[in-house]
């Protein structure tokens, strides 16, 4: 049977929560004594009468503006509402973290690291202390303030930071950016060009909406989704590669992306939601993978283009205007793991030529195949059709 050394012993005590695991500790072995000593930091929040369990620390840190920093305070940048933000104006305060603390023991050290979240400005602020910021913000004040450039120690882009930047063409995000708030590049119409790093992992719903110049994305791989509207009306976007860390494809994801003529659907993706691919009218195909179980509502409506899909046999159920004008699909084939097919399912495909319905299809509902004139080859076991299921389609058989 294995057993810890001190240096493994120690690795594993980084993990503890109070203060009493650590003294419980001390007294489990001889080998595992004055395991505390050794550290130079404190692993925990400490307070007047705990620190003096750790005699050697010369770096604290802070997880909340509550902890004890006996008596190295320094000030926060609070930020206005935005409904009273205005560029250009003194929207912003400071206070300090020690302002409602009664310090009893002071004690100094050679850093301050803090881990709760700051903005921009608080950083700034205290650019002459020693004071290090682990979680920073760049937000749509710090950007009116300080430029369009992001700091190197920036971790995470605000909500709306650059919204509607109707003249910013470019942006180099730092490599320790983590995430992209909601409807941060929104509505940056000249923006064309973006390098989201490999570090990244997470942006926004609505993060690039309307960014109609942008022609090119990766998405880093990181990335576990993409949100509502994220690439919505992004009408440059030509081609988009999606890594195999996605697992969900928000609501209107790439909602009018007329110029998205192909993607690839990685079998990562097990949720395509409502309207994600309307209104791509250059989309000519798109493989649907066998992990997805569902077709939401409306989900490659108007998509003009599109001739071929493959709908794989996890597919359960086809929401609502799935297919709606897609005038260019000529042919389709429902899995035998479908039982229903939906209202306005197949609505004015006006190419479509050829369905095959699988026996497992109990049901049509009204106007599934309305406005499909050219559909002239039926497939359909014996089943319950709703009226008006197949109004205006005078060729099929």
């Amino acid at each position: 049977m294995s057993t810890l050394d001190s240096y493994h012993v120690m690795v594993v005590s980084k993990y503890f929560k109070t203060i009493k695991d650590f003294v419980n500790l001390e007294f489990v072995c001889k080998k595992f004594k004055d395991n505390i000593k050794k550290y130079h930091y404190n692993p925990i929040p400490l307070n007047y009468i705990t620190v003096k369990y750790f005699p050697n620390i010369k770096t604290l840190h802070l997880w909340s503006t509550r902890d004890e920093n006996f008596g190295n305070g320094f000030v926060i940048n609070i930020e206005l509402k935005d409904d009273r933000y205005k560029a250009g104006s003194d929207s912003e305060q400071y206070e300090n973290v020690n302002e409602d603390i009664v310090t009893v023991l002071e004690k100094m050290f050679y850093q301050i690291v803090v881990w709760f979240g700051v903005n921009y400005g608080t950083v700034d602020k205290n650019k002459d202390r020693n004071v290090v910021f682990k979680r920073v913000t760049y937000t749509k004040y710090n950007r009116h303030k300080f430029g369009s450039n992001i700091p190197l120690n920036v971790t995470a882009i605000g909500n709306g930071c650059f919204e509607k930047c109707k003249t910013l063409e470019s942006v180099t995000i730092p490599s320790n950016v983590k995430s992209i708030g909601d409807y941060c590049f929104y509505n940056c119409k000249s923006l064309s060009n973006v390098i989201l790093l490999s570090t990244m992992t997470s942006l926004g719903s609505q993060c690039f909406n309307e960014c109609t110049s942008l022609s090119s994305v990766v998405i880093p791989y990181c990335v576990p989704s993409l949100r509502y509207q994220c690439l919505c009306w992004c009408s440059s976007l030509s081609h988009l590669t999606i890594p195999t860390s996605v697992t969900s494809l928000g609501e209107e994801c790439f909602l009018g992306c007329t110029s998205l003529k192909s993607v690839d659907i990685p079998s990562s993706v097990s949720f395509i939601d409502r309207s994600c691919f309307s209104e791509c009218h250059s989309l000519t195909s798109v493989t649907i993978p066998s992990s997805v179980s569902s077709l939401e509502n409306g989900c490659f409506d108007e998509c003009e283009k599109l001739s071929g899909v493959t709908i794989p046999s996890s597919v359960t159920s086809l929401d609502d205007f799935c297919f709606c004008w897609c005038n260019s699909l000529s042919s389709v084939t429902i899995p035998s793991s479908v039982s229903s097919l939906p209202y306005n399912c197949f609505e004015h495909c006006d190419s479509l030529s050829s369905v095959v319905i699988p026996s497992s299809v109990t049901s049509i509902k009204s106007d599934c195949f309305i406005e499909c004139p050219h559909l002239s080859s039926l497939t359909i076991p014996k089943i319950k059709i709703r009226v008006l299921a197949f109004v205006r389609n005078r060729n099929y058989k």
